[in-house]
């Protein structure tokens, strides 16, 4: 049986949930059909109330409540159902609280730092964060209240997380991430993401555009469709099954001279219809660290000139201005089979990649105008089992497996992570990383289908709580509360200049008032009434699950200790 899955991906949300859902109605009205599923590739912002803003991972000159809060208090209902990954600007002490993932709103899912789910037959994969080598090896150290370093380093992502999707042995259709991955850019058009993006220009010739984490973990898991955003850039690049895109020294993806064209200094200026000109106000969100903006230099040359590793590789992707449409066929691949009968100490791992397949990369742009920010894909799945089953988010019994044999190694302090076998965990390991056993696997996996999926597939409840306070029904999406700098304020709906501008491309707006017109905002210094809320709540959809899983809740049994 095929059944068709219309799937629309969203870039950087950055708290713009109306936005993107009026899009998406108006592509429906257009494509006469409807949406299945909306992913959002991090950047959410689910902030609810004062203290997810003082928790949240930017400058404070950006904090604003956003309108995510009216969908937490049910006051609107996500019209389409939505899955994320967590970015490395969100209101952390939040997310964390659904570390394993859970609903944030009625009809909203957070995949967890990393996680694996069911669709209508899609299998999808997502790990939240960016990679920062200085945390990567380290536990998760940080305790309530969140200060400092501490609400960035909640969303660096951790060798734990790697190591836990590495677990994975079955095909997965889809992976989602907030960061590149690393050396992706060879793959597709370099010259043209230069060209839109001069200023990552260094990174590229260095090296260290994305994720080697990333990079790592779609050598091995090879997705159909791997989809990111973070760059605030559309692009597209097609990883073949031959390719290798992660190597040792990354020695092998060396820099190739096939299209012969140079960046030149002047690229800077060049704009069109889908890229702006870089605005200096704008949260930067490149791979530098989370609040420095990267380097606009360009060579007064032409040396060092970037090439792609091949010509542009269409993905049969219409670049229009938001949306595209496309049928794309997810083969049906038997599930691969764990050798339980093997008693060799060694690991002796299935492969999740599909024989022949090449994994197609997505990236998209943040929610603002005259970007590419959303994209909407037909995907048909085969499958025997469908039926007429309908189209809601499943557990995923491998990844509970993989929960449940990683519980006793999670780490929750600053020394490095040790999996099994007592090997330091290396990025350079590959691929001879360190992983459990076929047979082990399989012995939790039967716990699983024994304990859990004893009558067939487990949707996800709808188990959602509203636990914290939210602001008063008709709070404007730019209220502050008195955190945001009134010097640097800037508007959902527009472009923020400095000195005190705001709204559509720099329009002027003096005093501490606010206007509730579109883009038009300064400061709004208006109090937080409601109760003071904590760091972290106690919330029952994790509760539930590790309940289920028979495993404990390590990461938010500290949230009521202090620093």
């Amino acid at each position: 049986m095929r059944r068709k899955i219309t799937v629309a991906i969203e870039g950087c949300c950055h708290g713009m949930l109306d936005n993107i859902y009026n899009q998406i109605q108006i592509s429906e009205r257009q494509m006469r059909k409807k949406v299945d599923l909306l992913i959002i590739c991090g950047d959410f912002q689910a902030i609810r109330n004062v203290t997810d803003l003082e928790c949240m991972s930017c400058p404070d000159k950006y904090k604003q409540i956003g309108g995510f809060y009216r969908y937490y208090s049910g006051q609107k209902i996500a019209p389409v159902p939505t899955i994320f990954v967590g970015g490395n600007h969100e209101a952390g002490n939040h997310l964390r609280e659904l570390y394993y993932g859970g609903w944030v709103a009625p009809n909203i899912y957070y995949m967890g730092n990393s996680g694996v789910v069911r669709f209508g037959g899609l299998r999808i994969g997502g790990i939240s964060g960016i990679y920062k080598d200085f945390d990567f090896a380290k536990g998760y150290y940080e305790k309530p209240p969140f200060r400092g370093h501490s609400r960035s380093s909640m969303h660096h992502v951790r060798s734990y997380e790697a190591f836990k999707m590495l677990q994975i042995r079955r095909p997965l259709d889809i992976v989602v991430s907030h960061d590149w991955p690393q050396y992706i850019e060879r793959f597709g058009d370099t010259q043209e993401l230069l060209r839109k993006k001069p200023f990552f220009r260094n990174e590229v010739e260095r090296g260290d555009l994305g994720s080697p984490v990333n990079a790592l973990l779609l050598e091995r898991l090879r997705p159909a469709w791997w989809f990111s955003a973070h760059m605030h850039s559309r692009f597209e690049a097609t990883v073949d099954a031959n390719d290798s895109i992660y190597k040792q020294s990354w020695s092998d993806i060396a820099l190739s001279n096939y299209a012969g064209q140079s960046v030149s200094a002047d690229v800077a200026n060049i704009t069109n219809d889908s890229e702006e000109p870089r605005n200096q106000d704008e949260i930067q969100m490149g791979s530098l660290s989370d609040d420095e903006e990267p380097s606009t230099d360009i060579p007064a040359n032409n040396a060092g000139v970037i090439e792609s590793k091949k010509p542009r590789l269409a993905l049969s992707l219409p670049p229009p201005k938001h949306t595209s449409s496309e049928d794309v066929l997810i083969p049906v691949l038997p599930e691969a089979t764990l050798n339980a009968e093997n008693a060799e100490p060694k690991p002796t791992l299935a492969d999740p990649r599909a024989p022949g397949r090449a994994t197609r990369f997505l990236a998209l742009d943040k929610c603002l105008p005259r970007r590419q920010f959303l994209e909407i894909i037909d995907m048909k799945v085969e499958e025997s089992n469908l039926d007429n089953a309908p189209l809601q988010l499943e557990y995923d019994p491998e990844w509970l497996a993989i929960l449940r044999i990683c519980h006793p190694y999670m780490p929750l302090d600053t020394a490095p992570f040790i999996p099994p076998g007592d090997r330091a965990f290396s990025l350079s390991s590959v691929p001879d990383f360190p992983a459990f056993s076929d047979q082990a696997l399989e012995t939790e996996l039967r716990w699983v289908n024994e304990n859990v999926f004893t009558h067939g597939p487990v949707y996800i409840p709808p188990n959602f709580v509203p636990m914290a306070p939210v602001p008063p029904p008709g709070t404007p999406d730019h209220a502050s509360f008195g955190l945001a700098n009134a010097q640097h304020n800037r508007g959902n709906g527009g472009r923020g200049g400095r000195g005190g501008r705001g709204g559509h491309r720099g329009s002027q707006q003096r005093g501490g008032g606010y206007s509730q017109g579109r883009g038009n905002y300064g400061q709004t210094d208006m109090p937080w009434d409601g109760p003071k809320p904590q760091a972290i709540y106690p919330n029952p959809q994790t509760d539930e699950l590790c309940a289920m899983l028979g495993i404990q809740d390590r990461i938010t049994q500290r949230r009521f200790q202090d620093n």
